[in-house]
Protein backbone atom coordinates (compact mmCIF):
# COMPACT_ATOMS: atom_id res chain seq x y z
CA UNK A 1 0.00 0.00 0.00
CA UNK A 2 2.83 2.29 0.35
CA UNK A 3 3.82 1.90 -2.94
CA UNK A 4 -0.11 2.47 -4.16
CA UNK A 5 0.32 6.04 -2.42
CA UNK A 6 3.04 7.27 -4.27
CA UNK A 7 2.04 6.13 -7.55
CA UNK A 8 -1.72 7.91 -6.58
CA UNK A 9 0.54 10.76 -5.81
CA UNK A 10 2.63 10.77 -8.18
CA UNK A 11 -0.74 10.26 -11.11
CA UNK A 12 -1.86 13.62 -9.61
CA UNK A 13 1.53 15.00 -10.62
CA UNK A 14 2.61 13.96 -13.60
CA UNK A 15 5.54 16.00 -13.76
CA UNK A 16 7.43 14.19 -11.32
CA UNK A 17 7.85 11.07 -13.59
CA UNK A 18 8.89 12.96 -15.99
CA UNK A 19 11.72 14.72 -14.10
CA UNK A 20 12.63 11.85 -12.83
CA UNK A 21 16.50 11.22 -11.34
CA UNK A 22 19.69 11.38 -13.13
CA UNK A 23 18.82 8.43 -15.85
CA UNK A 24 15.72 10.54 -16.89
CA UNK A 25 17.58 13.52 -16.65
CA UNK A 26 20.84 12.61 -19.00
CA UNK A 27 18.61 9.86 -21.32
CA UNK A 28 15.07 10.69 -20.73
CA UNK A 29 12.39 8.82 -19.16
CA UNK A 30 12.61 4.68 -19.50
CA UNK A 31 16.51 4.88 -20.11
CA UNK A 32 18.80 2.75 -18.02
CA UNK A 33 22.42 3.06 -16.10
CA UNK A 34 24.29 2.56 -19.25
CA UNK A 35 22.34 4.70 -21.79
CA UNK A 36 22.44 7.85 -18.94
CA UNK A 37 26.75 6.77 -18.83
CA UNK A 38 26.45 6.31 -22.90
CA UNK A 39 25.53 10.13 -23.11
CA UNK A 40 27.47 11.77 -20.63
CA UNK A 41 30.33 13.22 -21.92
CA UNK A 42 28.18 15.32 -24.79
CA UNK A 43 25.02 15.83 -22.38
CA UNK A 44 24.05 19.39 -21.84
CA UNK A 45 23.14 18.90 -18.09
CA UNK A 46 27.10 18.21 -17.27
CA UNK A 47 28.23 21.00 -15.16
CA UNK A 48 31.47 19.11 -14.73
CA UNK A 49 33.45 16.41 -16.87
CA UNK A 50 36.64 14.63 -16.66
CA UNK A 51 38.16 12.36 -18.74
CA UNK A 52 41.14 10.20 -17.93
CA UNK A 53 41.83 8.15 -21.67
CA UNK A 54 44.67 5.53 -19.87
CA UNK A 55 42.83 4.44 -17.29
CA UNK A 56 39.59 4.22 -19.09
CA UNK A 57 37.84 6.53 -17.06
CA UNK A 58 34.90 8.77 -17.63
CA UNK A 59 32.87 11.27 -15.06
CA UNK A 60 30.37 13.88 -14.94
CA UNK A 61 28.69 15.94 -12.16
CA UNK A 62 24.67 16.52 -12.51
CA UNK A 63 24.23 19.61 -9.99
CA UNK A 64 20.13 20.61 -8.82
CA UNK A 65 19.16 24.04 -9.71
CA UNK A 66 17.63 25.55 -7.11
CA UNK A 67 14.14 25.01 -8.23
CA UNK A 68 14.45 21.78 -7.57
CA UNK A 69 16.04 21.40 -4.48
CA UNK A 70 20.56 21.89 -3.47
CA UNK A 71 23.58 19.10 -4.08
CA UNK A 72 24.52 16.56 -7.31
CA UNK A 73 25.07 13.30 -8.85
CA UNK A 74 28.41 12.74 -9.97
CA UNK A 75 28.30 9.39 -12.23
CA UNK A 76 31.77 7.54 -12.82
CA UNK A 77 32.81 5.10 -15.31
CA UNK A 78 36.19 2.58 -14.55
CA UNK A 79 36.50 1.56 -18.21
CA UNK A 80 33.28 -0.52 -19.34
CA UNK A 81 33.03 -2.88 -16.31
CA UNK A 82 32.41 -0.46 -12.84
CA UNK A 83 29.74 2.30 -12.95
CA UNK A 84 29.62 4.65 -9.83
CA UNK A 85 27.25 7.13 -8.66
CA UNK A 86 27.69 9.66 -5.73
CA UNK A 87 24.45 11.08 -4.25
CA UNK A 88 24.54 13.51 -2.35
CA UNK A 89 21.34 15.80 -2.71
CA UNK A 90 18.01 17.03 -1.29
CA UNK A 91 14.51 17.53 -3.84
CA UNK A 92 12.26 20.36 -2.92
CA UNK A 93 9.57 17.74 -3.93
CA UNK A 94 9.63 13.65 -4.02
CA UNK A 95 11.48 12.28 -7.82
CA UNK A 96 10.08 9.40 -9.17
CA UNK A 97 11.53 7.43 -12.08
CA UNK A 98 10.99 4.00 -14.16
CA UNK A 99 14.02 1.93 -13.59
CA UNK A 100 14.43 -0.20 -16.57
CA UNK A 101 15.96 -3.92 -15.67
CA UNK A 102 20.13 -4.12 -16.85
CA UNK A 103 20.96 -7.80 -15.74
CA UNK A 104 23.54 -5.54 -13.41
CA UNK A 105 23.93 -6.48 -9.73
CA UNK A 106 23.85 -3.18 -7.30
CA UNK A 107 25.97 -2.15 -4.68
CA UNK A 108 24.15 0.41 -2.66
CA UNK A 109 25.31 2.10 0.35
CA UNK A 110 23.60 4.56 2.07
CA UNK A 111 24.39 6.66 4.76
CA UNK A 112 21.35 8.77 4.94
CA UNK A 113 17.69 9.65 3.02
CA UNK A 114 14.22 8.46 2.21
CA UNK A 115 14.09 6.20 -0.67
CA UNK A 116 11.79 3.76 -1.90
CA UNK A 117 11.91 0.57 -4.34
CA UNK A 118 8.83 -1.01 -6.10
CA UNK A 119 10.34 -4.32 -5.34
CA UNK A 120 7.07 -6.06 -7.09
CA UNK A 121 3.77 -4.60 -8.19
CA UNK A 122 2.75 -5.00 -4.70
CA UNK A 123 5.58 -4.36 -2.43
CA UNK A 124 7.45 -1.66 -1.48
CA UNK A 125 10.78 -1.18 -0.04
CA UNK A 126 11.32 1.96 1.95
CA UNK A 127 14.99 2.43 2.68
CA UNK A 128 15.51 5.01 5.28
CA UNK A 129 18.55 3.67 7.60
CA UNK A 130 22.25 3.37 6.46
CA UNK A 131 22.73 -0.20 5.12
CA UNK A 132 25.06 -2.07 2.42
CA UNK A 133 21.31 -2.75 -0.42
CA UNK A 134 22.65 -5.26 -2.73
CA UNK A 135 19.56 -6.15 -6.01
CA UNK A 136 19.90 -7.54 -8.87
CA UNK A 137 17.32 -6.86 -11.79
CA UNK A 138 16.98 -9.37 -14.28
CA UNK A 139 16.82 -7.63 -18.38
CA UNK A 140 13.24 -6.76 -18.46
CA UNK A 141 12.13 -6.34 -14.95
CA UNK A 142 11.56 -2.61 -14.13
CA UNK A 143 10.84 -1.18 -11.17
CA UNK A 144 10.19 2.61 -9.77
CA UNK A 145 12.47 4.20 -7.29
CA UNK A 146 11.13 7.69 -5.48
CA UNK A 147 13.04 10.09 -2.90
CA UNK A 148 10.82 11.70 -0.46
CA UNK A 149 10.66 15.27 -0.44
CA UNK A 150 13.78 17.51 1.43
CA UNK A 151 14.92 14.17 2.26
CA UNK A 152 18.67 14.38 2.39
CA UNK A 153 20.41 11.72 0.15
CA UNK A 154 23.96 10.39 0.70
CA UNK A 155 24.99 7.33 -0.31
CA UNK A 156 27.14 5.41 -3.19
CA UNK A 157 25.75 2.99 -5.85
CA UNK A 158 28.43 0.90 -7.45
CA UNK A 159 26.79 -1.30 -10.40
CA UNK A 160 28.97 -4.32 -12.14
CA UNK A 161 28.13 -7.37 -14.25
CA UNK A 162 27.54 -10.28 -12.12
CA UNK A 163 30.18 -12.04 -14.00
CA UNK A 164 32.57 -9.36 -13.15
CA UNK A 165 32.11 -9.45 -9.75
CA UNK A 166 32.37 -12.87 -9.04
CA UNK A 167 35.60 -13.10 -11.50
CA UNK A 168 37.72 -10.40 -9.49
CA UNK A 169 35.71 -10.25 -5.79
CA UNK A 170 34.61 -13.70 -4.95
CA UNK A 171 37.38 -16.04 -5.80
CA UNK A 172 38.58 -16.09 -1.96
CA UNK A 173 35.10 -17.50 -1.05
CA UNK A 174 34.34 -21.23 -0.03
CA UNK A 175 33.10 -23.48 -3.03
CA UNK A 176 29.94 -23.85 -1.67
CA UNK A 177 28.85 -20.04 -0.54
CA UNK A 178 30.63 -18.79 -3.68
CA UNK A 179 28.16 -20.74 -5.62
CA UNK A 180 25.14 -19.79 -3.32
CA UNK A 181 26.28 -16.01 -3.96
CA UNK A 182 26.82 -16.36 -7.50
CA UNK A 183 23.01 -17.88 -7.91
CA UNK A 184 21.54 -14.62 -6.31
CA UNK A 185 23.72 -12.70 -8.82
CA UNK A 186 22.68 -14.75 -11.63
CA UNK A 187 18.72 -14.25 -10.46
CA UNK A 188 16.84 -16.25 -12.50
CA UNK A 189 13.44 -16.00 -10.57
CA UNK A 190 12.51 -12.99 -13.59
CA UNK A 191 11.83 -10.44 -10.31
CA UNK A 192 14.13 -8.37 -8.36
CA UNK A 193 15.87 -9.80 -5.95
CA UNK A 194 17.78 -8.09 -2.94
CA UNK A 195 19.71 -8.62 0.43
CA UNK A 196 19.88 -5.69 2.96
CA UNK A 197 23.12 -5.68 5.28
CA UNK A 198 24.26 -3.68 8.01
CA UNK A 199 27.08 -1.00 6.49
CA UNK A 200 30.25 -2.04 8.18
CA UNK A 201 32.31 0.95 9.50
CA UNK A 202 35.07 0.86 6.87
CA UNK A 203 32.19 0.69 4.33
CA UNK A 204 30.86 3.62 5.98
CA UNK A 205 34.59 5.68 6.16
CA UNK A 206 34.83 4.51 2.15
CA UNK A 207 31.47 5.88 1.32
CA UNK A 208 32.32 9.52 3.40
CA UNK A 209 35.49 9.51 1.51
CA UNK A 210 33.73 9.89 -1.97
CA UNK A 211 31.28 12.10 -0.90
CA UNK A 212 33.63 14.12 0.30
CA UNK A 213 36.29 13.77 -2.48
CA UNK A 214 39.09 16.27 -2.22
CA UNK A 215 39.93 16.10 -5.41
CA UNK A 216 39.25 17.57 -9.56
CA UNK A 217 39.69 16.36 -12.71
CA UNK A 218 41.89 13.34 -13.47
CA UNK A 219 42.48 12.96 -9.95
CA UNK A 220 39.14 12.95 -8.72
CA UNK A 221 38.62 10.25 -11.15
CA UNK A 222 41.63 8.00 -10.15
CA UNK A 223 40.43 8.77 -6.35
CA UNK A 224 36.92 7.44 -7.11
CA UNK A 225 37.94 4.36 -8.90
CA UNK A 226 40.39 3.30 -6.12
CA UNK A 227 37.66 3.83 -3.26
CA UNK A 228 35.11 2.21 -5.66
CA UNK A 229 37.16 -1.25 -5.87
CA UNK A 230 37.87 -0.77 -1.18
CA UNK A 231 33.92 -0.52 -1.62
CA UNK A 232 33.34 -3.79 -4.03
CA UNK A 233 35.84 -5.66 -1.56
CA UNK A 234 33.62 -4.75 1.63
CA UNK A 235 30.84 -5.81 -0.68
CA UNK A 236 32.54 -9.10 -1.32
CA UNK A 237 33.29 -9.34 2.38
CA UNK A 238 29.97 -8.85 3.58
CA UNK A 239 27.75 -11.11 1.19
CA UNK A 240 30.21 -13.51 1.91
CA UNK A 241 29.87 -13.34 5.85
CA UNK A 242 25.95 -13.27 5.39
CA UNK A 243 26.16 -16.41 3.47
CA UNK A 244 27.97 -18.30 5.83
CA UNK A 245 25.93 -17.22 8.13
CA UNK A 246 22.91 -18.04 6.70
CA UNK A 247 24.56 -21.73 6.18
CA UNK A 248 24.73 -22.46 9.83
CA UNK A 249 21.32 -21.36 10.40
CA UNK A 250 19.35 -22.62 7.39
CA UNK A 251 19.39 -25.94 7.90
CA UNK A 252 15.68 -27.61 6.87
CA UNK A 253 14.29 -27.72 10.78
CA UNK A 254 15.18 -23.91 11.26
CA UNK A 255 13.56 -22.65 8.24
CA UNK A 256 10.83 -24.60 9.02
CA UNK A 257 10.37 -22.96 12.28
CA UNK A 258 10.90 -19.26 10.46
CA UNK A 259 8.20 -20.19 8.10
CA UNK A 260 5.92 -21.18 11.40
CA UNK A 261 6.73 -18.10 13.07
CA UNK A 262 5.85 -15.97 9.94
CA UNK A 263 2.78 -17.80 9.79
CA UNK A 264 1.56 -17.02 13.31
CA UNK A 265 2.22 -13.37 12.61
CA UNK A 266 -0.17 -13.21 9.56
CA UNK A 267 -2.76 -14.34 11.80
CA UNK A 268 -1.88 -13.20 14.73
CA UNK A 269 -2.90 -9.22 15.39
CA UNK A 270 -4.16 -8.70 19.08
CA UNK A 271 -2.56 -9.09 21.22
CA UNK A 272 0.83 -9.68 18.77
CA UNK A 273 3.21 -12.15 20.47
CA UNK A 274 6.11 -11.37 22.09
CA UNK A 275 9.84 -12.43 20.64
CA UNK A 276 10.12 -14.84 23.52
CA UNK A 277 6.16 -16.37 22.94
CA UNK A 278 6.95 -16.77 19.32
CA UNK A 279 10.59 -18.91 20.18
CA UNK A 280 9.17 -21.19 22.41
CA UNK A 281 6.50 -21.35 20.26
CA UNK A 282 8.48 -22.48 17.14
CA UNK A 283 11.08 -24.41 19.39
CA UNK A 284 13.94 -21.67 18.69
CA UNK A 285 16.32 -19.27 20.70
CA UNK A 286 15.13 -15.62 20.81
CA UNK A 287 19.05 -14.73 19.12
CA UNK A 288 18.19 -17.37 16.47
CA UNK A 289 14.50 -16.38 15.95
CA UNK A 290 15.40 -13.07 15.20
CA UNK A 291 18.49 -13.14 13.06
CA UNK A 292 17.40 -16.21 11.21
CA UNK A 293 13.95 -14.04 10.25
CA UNK A 294 15.84 -11.21 9.13
CA UNK A 295 18.06 -13.53 6.88
CA UNK A 296 15.47 -15.41 5.74
CA UNK A 297 12.80 -12.98 5.05
CA UNK A 298 14.92 -9.55 4.21
CA UNK A 299 12.93 -8.15 7.25
CA UNK A 300 12.76 -8.06 10.90
CA UNK A 301 10.12 -9.92 13.02
CA UNK A 302 9.12 -6.24 14.09
CA UNK A 303 8.75 -4.77 10.58
CA UNK A 304 6.62 -7.77 9.30
CA UNK A 305 4.31 -8.39 12.16
CA UNK A 306 3.98 -4.55 11.53
CA UNK A 307 3.13 -4.72 7.83
CA UNK A 308 0.40 -7.20 8.71
CA UNK A 309 -1.55 -5.65 11.04
CA UNK A 310 -1.49 -2.51 9.23
CA UNK A 311 -2.53 -4.26 5.84
CA UNK A 312 -5.41 -5.82 7.86
CA UNK A 313 -6.20 -2.69 9.41
CA UNK A 314 -6.77 -1.04 5.99
CA UNK A 315 -8.72 -4.04 5.01
CA UNK A 316 -10.99 -3.16 8.17
CA UNK A 317 -11.50 0.40 7.91
CA UNK A 318 -11.90 -0.01 3.95
CA UNK A 319 -14.13 -3.49 3.31
CA UNK A 320 -15.67 -3.63 6.27
CA UNK A 321 -16.04 0.08 7.58
CA UNK A 322 -14.73 -0.63 11.19
CA UNK A 323 -14.62 2.30 13.07
CA UNK A 324 -11.10 3.44 14.34
CA UNK A 325 -11.31 2.45 17.78
CA UNK A 326 -12.33 -0.87 16.59
CA UNK A 327 -9.69 -1.71 14.04
CA UNK A 328 -7.00 -0.45 16.76
CA UNK A 329 -8.25 -2.60 19.07
CA UNK A 330 -8.29 -5.62 16.55
CA UNK A 331 -4.40 -5.09 15.50
CA UNK A 332 -3.33 -5.02 18.92
CA UNK A 333 -3.30 -0.99 19.83
CA UNK A 334 -4.32 -0.13 23.32
CA UNK A 335 -5.25 3.34 22.23
CA UNK A 336 -6.53 4.66 18.92
CA UNK A 337 -3.93 7.67 18.99
CA UNK A 338 -1.70 5.17 19.24
CA UNK A 339 -2.96 3.06 16.43
CA UNK A 340 -3.62 6.11 14.22
CA UNK A 341 0.21 7.27 14.81
CA UNK A 342 1.63 4.34 13.22
CA UNK A 343 -1.02 3.94 10.48
CA UNK A 344 -0.23 7.49 9.65
CA UNK A 345 3.60 6.58 9.48
CA UNK A 346 3.24 3.12 7.48
CA UNK A 347 0.69 4.52 5.22
CA UNK A 348 1.45 8.30 5.25
CA UNK A 349 -1.81 9.26 5.50
CA UNK A 350 -4.70 9.03 8.75
CA UNK A 351 -6.96 6.36 9.07
CA UNK A 352 -9.62 9.22 8.82
CA UNK A 353 -8.81 10.23 5.72
CA UNK A 354 -8.54 6.19 4.82
CA UNK A 355 -12.54 6.48 5.46
CA UNK A 356 -13.24 9.74 3.84
CA UNK A 357 -11.64 8.59 0.73
CA UNK A 358 -14.08 5.80 0.61
CA UNK A 359 -17.15 7.19 1.34
CA UNK A 360 -16.42 10.13 -1.96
Amino acid sequence: MVLEDYELDAAGKNRRFTEGLFRCVLAGPGQSLCDAFDVLDHASQVQIMSRHTKRGLLGGRIALNSHEGHGYWDLTRVRNDIYVVVANFTYNNSRVELVPGDGLVQFNFKLCGDMTLAVNPTQALRWDRPSLLVWVQPMGVDISEWTAPMAQERYVAISVRPDFFCEHFLSGGSDTISKQIERFLFNTNNELDFRQIPLSSQSFDLVSRLLNNPFIGNLALVNTEGLALELLCCAANSLLSVYNEDCKMQTKRALSSLYTARNLLMRTFAPVPSIGELARYVGMSERSLIRGFKSAFKETLFEFSLRCRMRHALSLLCDRNWSIARTSEAVGYAHPTSFATAFRRHYGMPPMDVKRRKDL
